[in-house]
Formats: C-alpha cells, structure tokens, sequence
C-alpha cells in the first residue's frame, strides 16, 4: 500500500514537474516581452527618419516613439535571442520596417 503512495506521488511530481518547464518560443510578440503601461517606462527612443537600429537590455521598459505616435514595451527575450525586427512588436500602423532591436544580456543577472 506504501509502494502505491509513494508510486502514485512519484508520478503527480513527475507531471507538475513536466507542467512547470517554461514554454518555448510562440512565433509572437510574447516572444520578445510583453507590452507596459507608459509610467512604467525607464527611459523613452525616439525613432528618427535614419533610424536602422535600437539597443535595449534585457527586464528593461522603453517607450519607443515616432512621429507623434508611441507604445511601451517590457523586453523579456529568451536568453538566445538577442535581435528581432521592431515591426513585431510595434503597433501595425507605426511605420518601423527595416528596424532591428538588438537586446543585450542583464548585467544583474550575469555570472562574476
């Protein structure tokens, strides 16, 4: 009866186990963190006509903007991307094509 109990725990830890790996890659913005409210930003990127690129960290909020419009973002990539287009995670109508975000590692969360 034991043997069944211990069996039997064995295999719900196996499965709660199994449930708490985190999710790979979606193919979606979530893949790149998730969108913030404005106030929560830490600093803000102004897009100009000649911009080709932006640079953020990893656990950063930044709002970026271009002509009038804006969208905050909360970077939260996975630890082996560290480039993706603007375009997906921009609103649709923000003109941002050819635009690469390129997302450095945390420095509090690195080795000494």
């Amino acid at each position: 009866m034991l043997n069944t109990h211990r069996r039997t725990l064995a295999i719900l830890c196996a499965a709660f186990a199994t449930s708490a790996i985190a999710a790979g890659p979606t193919g979606t913005a979530a893949d790149y963190g998730s969108s913030a409210p404005h106030a929560a930003a830490q600093r803000s990127i102004e897009l100009q006509p000649d911009t080709r690129h932006i640079n953020v960290t990893r656990g950063e909020t930044v709002t970026i903007a271009r002509a009038g419009q804006r969208f905050t973002w909360h970077v939260q990539t996975f630890s082996n991307k560290t480039v993706f287009a603007l375009s997906d995670i921009a609103p649709k109508d923000m003109a941002v094509d050819g635009i690469q975000v390129y997302v450095a590692a945390n420095p509090q969360y690195a080795g000494s």
